[in-house]
């Protein structure tokens, strides 16, 4: 590996572009000058609250970092390291953004004025977990995060070219056409798939970028490939790059420009890994020729932890040497963070993000085909099924039951089944924080594209059940009733998925998400006015029966099944030849008969059935943005 030297920055030569490597001068990229960031922290400390585990104990509060000074500049990686517990990830969190700042003290500058509220949109972040859709090739997945990302001036072709940039400097030439895969998919390898995480995140030019272990879980060659690539871009584009890692190999720290080693919260050492020996010289830590300084650091400070005297001389050592030299260290400010800045625009409009998302959750649905395929051959099975069971019922009770049981079963199956969503979403909301977080999308944008990408899918299955069984249970023969069921069960479909997603958006895990799910699910269908007329319903439980989800669409298929038959059908025994209304809801004569059984009633159809289906369609949508809101701007309390 061999360096060169461009206006005054060493450059690594690491291989060439069409053999996975990157191109040797990164700076010959398209990219736009864009502003420098030095970040400058001072005192940043950060300590939790833990809750009594014993009726009696009081609260304890725990330091996760304390007094940190560090600065990481344009231009440099700093590379965050210690041991297990030593709050890496916390201090990444912390400067990136992703801790609430009323819970820091201290202070996070760039170019020496407070973070601005903002600062997350114009940084870059990369979980330490590939977040990223499996069903997508490297390259759309890359040309997706381009459309949202890079501004809405520049033209498509501009946008493509960026993105086969971007695949030769990360060293995914070959693999370009390669879907991400997961557990269930075969897809891209480990460093392929950590170098698309980067791409999705540099793909905008950040000026500061912030990884979490990006070399974590990866062999020795792919570890080092990332570093280069981090290397490269911070050295020739002047980025500023702050990365945590482990036990990094030799290779790997000759591309680091400076250490922050923490241990247990508190800074260790500040510097290049050429001082490193000298620094613990001084603490009266020979440091033998040949081996890796960092492993020996760490090796040290697990040392020392385990002792008696613990980390207490070292840190006195370290807070000594800090101020000795000047240090980085400024007067520690104890009052809560204050952030200031101006607020950045989205980079595309609302219709062109709109687009763009329909476009990705339409390619992720159709090359699910397993569970396209699966969930059309579900809706022939149980439309033969209930069909065959009721099959062409007549105008008599049990013809009136057996046609009542038909729609409440045809609503169950639909509720009931669209917890399958639950963890479909449950594994995209990681990807949806991450995009919203760093300012990708509006949330309203991606509310509209979730909704609007799966009403034909909805219409299919609806159209395949309906068709089937409809004619064979033999309900109402009218075009006109035939449609209005399909525009019902349609709407209900909508309506059950519409409040899966609500709850996918709220619910820790899929375990809880189905629990609450089916639970109230089920108590909806009790208060329908199936199973208990309205009328007998306790007055503290109607409420239940106003909110239910079945309600609407039951009193709907109802009304128009016995509005499409004449009105002097009778569906009881003749009396002398004449149909005598019962009023018994047991023995039902007339379909006012039939209706009122069921707490329904004619003129319904419209109103309230079918404009309450869609209010509560928009109803839960609107809960779904909400909370999807909230879950985009939460932070570490």
């Amino acid at each position: 590996m061999g360096d060169e030297v461009e206006n005054g920055v060493r450059v690594v030569d690491v291989g060439d572009a069409e053999a996975g490597g990157i191109p040797r001068n990164v700076s010959e990229m398209s990219f736009e000058q864009k502003k420098q960031y030095n970040l400058s922290i001072s005192g940043l400390t950060y300590k939790v609250v833990t809750k009594a585990k014993k009726k009696g104990e009081e609260a304890t509060t725990k330091v996760l970092l304390n007094n940190i000074d560090a600065e990481a500049r344009a231009g440099e990686i700093l590379a965050v390291v210690g041991p297990s517990g030593a709050g890496k990830s916390t201090f990444l969190d912390a400067i990136a953004g992703r801790i609430n700042p009323q819970s820091l003290e201290g202070q996070i500058l760039a170019n020496q004025k407070p973070l601005g509220s903002d600062f997350k949109r114009i940084s870059g972040y990369v979980m330490q977990d590939d977040q990223l859709f499996p069903r997508l090739t490297v390259r759309e997945t890359l040309m997706f995060s381009a459309r949202l990302r890079l501004p809405g001036t520049m033209s498509h072709k501009e946008k493509q070219d960026r993105v086969e940039e971007m695949i030769q400097v990360l060293g995914l030439k070959s693999c370009a056409e390669t879907r991400i895969g997961d557990d269930e998919v075969r897809g891209i390898s480990g460093g392929e798939k950590r170098r698309t995480s980067i791409g999705v995140d540099l793909i905008h030019d950040p000026p500061v970028l912030f990884l979490d272990e990006p070399t974590s879980g990866l062999d020795s060659t792919s570890a080092l490939n990332v570093v280069q690539i981090l290397h490269n871009i911070a050295s020739t584009r002047l980025r500023t790059i702050v990365l945590t890692i482990h036990q990094p190999s030799f290779r790997v720290l000759e591309l680091i420009h400076s250490f922050l080693v923490l241990a247990r919260g508190n800074v260790i050492y500040h510097g290049s890994y050429a001082s490193m020996p000298g620094y613990f010289e001084e603490f009266g830590r020979h440091v033998p020729d040949d081996v890796n300084v960092l492993e020996y650091t760490l090796d040290a400070i697990e040392e020392l932890q385990n002792s008696e005297e613990g980390l207490q001389p070292l840190l006195t050592f370290a807070e000594a040497k800090n101020k000795s030299v000047g240090g980085r260290t400024l007067a520690q400010l104890k009052s809560n963070m204050t952030l200031a800045g101006e607020p950045i625009d989205f980079a595309s409009g609302f219709p062109a993000e709109t687009a763009t998302l329909i476009d990705r959750n339409a390619r992720n649905i159709l090359r699910t085909p397993e569970l396209l395929i699966w969930r059309l051959v579900l809706q022939v099975i149980v439309a033969l099924t209930l069909g065959s069971l009721f099959f062409n019922v007549g105008d008599t009770p049990k013809g009136v039951q057996q046609r009542a049981s038909t729609f409440a079963f045809t609503l169950a199956f639909y509720l009931f089944t669209a917890t399958e969503a639950l963890p479909i979403f449950l594994k995209e909301r990681q990807i949806f924080i991450r995009e919203t977080s760093r300012g990708a999308y509006r949330t309203s944008s991606y509310v509209i594209a979730n909704f609007l990408v799966s009403l034909p899918f909805y219409m299919l299955q609806v159209l395949l059940f309906q068709i089937i069984a409809y004619w064979m249970v033999g309900l109402a023969p009218t075009a006109g009733g035939f449609f209005y069921s399909i525009l019902i069960l349609f709407l209900t479909l909508t309506l059950a998925n519409a409040y899966v997603n609500f709850w996918s958006a709220i619910v820790p895990n899929f375990i809880a998400g189905n629990t609450i799910v089916t639970a109230t699910t089920s108590f909806f269908f009790l208060f329908s006015g199936f199973f208990v007329p309205k009328a007998k319903i306790p007055g503290y439980w109607i409420w239940l029966h106003y909110l239910s989800n079945f309600k609407y669409p039951l009193d709907g298929l109802l009304v128009n099944e016995y509005t499409a038959r004449p009105a002097d059908t009778c569906f009881a025994p003749l009396t002398n030849g004449t149909c005598v209304a019962t009023n018994n809801p047991t023995h039902p004569a007339t379909r006012d008969d039939v209706l009122s059984k069921y707490s329904a009633k004619l003129g319904s159809m419209w109103w309230p059935d079918f404009t309450v289906l869609l209010i509560l369609i928009m109803g839960y949508r609107v809960f779904f943005y909400f909370a999807l809101r909230m879950q985009s701007k939460q932070t570490r309390k």
